[in-house]
């Protein structure tokens, strides 16, 4: 089976036959949002829809899988025997309806259209299918969307681009290290106006290339990054993702493990046009404090607007101890502001 991610929608090879008389015929089986479409895999004509509510298995928990339109309709029948495209049919009626009113969903396909609509709003968008999927995605795929994400906005958008100045790259990394952990990654953009930073799944630190240039320390630069990766921790940014893409991309990953691209294009450029992180200032002071640095290095460089935030930084106690030397020296730090220049 495969994720047609230009429909939005599953499909799967199968026999179909309209009456018993008849002899069964290779078909393709898609899945849609709110009906099963069945067409010739010769000739591509349509031959038949049936409402997703009402399908009606005939011989559980055997194979290949018989599928009819209807508890009551039982002539017309669709032979399955690829185990994804079953376990996917089942899973998508078990979540769009309560298993008691299907006998009621055959009475007409207004009818079946509405309730399933009102099944979508109350069954599906609160969050529970995301909120599964997102837990369950491994480390490494978060780290692929998260780049998938960026990649997609730097495609939409000609002027956007990843700075990649080779020493310029070498001397961020030398940051991220002695900042963040050996899973969190961090990029600077260039072409994003007012962009400060941002974070994307996957625990990747986006950084504006206005901010890398306007600030005259590295430890300033940190608190922009350690505030975002809390603000990662805190609330998964892959679930807020997924809620934007739909309940379909997000089964489409459930399934197949891949999202469709269109659900990139509209997420990444508005979570990127957001406002940076202004994570809880104890958690902000508590990270400097584990740095041997100064947490005022990062609040005396926050933007017009956040003033409130700044002084709630500074009134966190100081610790006496500042063990650590400065996170890189003068000339790793100007080779730093300069990775745009390539």
């Amino acid at each position: 089976m495969t994720a047609l991610t230009q429909y939005q929608r599953l499909e799967g090879p199968g026999l179909w036959r309209a009456h018993p008389d008849e002899q069964r015929r290779d078909v393709v089986v898609a899945l849609g949002d709110a009906s099963l479409v069945i067409t010739d895999s010769r000739s591509g004509a349509v031959l038949s829809h049936w409402s997703l509510p009402a399908v009606h298995r005939l011989n559980p928990s055997r194979q290949p899988a018989i599928f009819a339109p209807g508890p009551e309709d039982q002539t017309e029948t669709l032979e399955l025997d690829d185990e994804t495209l079953i376990g996917a049919l089942e899973m998508i009626r078990d979540a769009l309806v309560q298993r008691p009113r299907l006998r009621h969903l055959r009475r007409g396909l207004g009818a079946a259209a509405i309730l399933l609509a009102l099944g979508l709003g109350v069954f599906w968008l609160p969050g529970a299918l995301i909120t599964h999927t997102a837990g369950i995605v491994p480390g490494a795929k978060r780290i692929q969307i998260g780049r998938e994400a960026l990649d997609t906005l730097i495609a939409a958008q000609g002027s956007v681009r990843i700075c990649a100045d080779p020493a310029g790259r070498q001397a961020l990394t030398t940051l991220r290290s002695r900042v963040l952990g050996a899973s969190d990654r961090v990029v600077v953009v260039d072409g994003l106006p007012g962009l400060e930073a941002a974070h994307l799944p996957g625990r990747l630190v986006v950084l504006g290339r206005e901010l890398v240039e306007r600030l005259d320390s590295p430890e300033a630069l940190a608190g922009y990054m350690i505030g975002e990766i809390l603000a990662a921790e805190a609330q998964d940014p892959l679930r807020d993702l997924l809620r934007h893409a739909g309940i379909r991309a997000t089964f489409a990953l459930l399934t197949t493990g891949n999202l469709p691209t269109d659900a990139f294009s509209a997420y990444v450029g508005l979570r990127l046009s957001q406002p940076m992180a202004m994570p809880d200032p104890v958690q902000m002071s508590a990270r400097f404090d584990a740095l041997g640095a100064p947490v005022s290095a990062y609040a005396l460089t926050l933007p017009p607007g956040a003033e409130a935030y700044a002084q709630a930084l500074a009134d966190q106690p100081i610790s006496s101890v500042r063990s650590l030397s400065r996170m890189l020296s003068d000339g790793e730090w100007i080779t730093l502001q300069n990775i745009c220049q390539n």
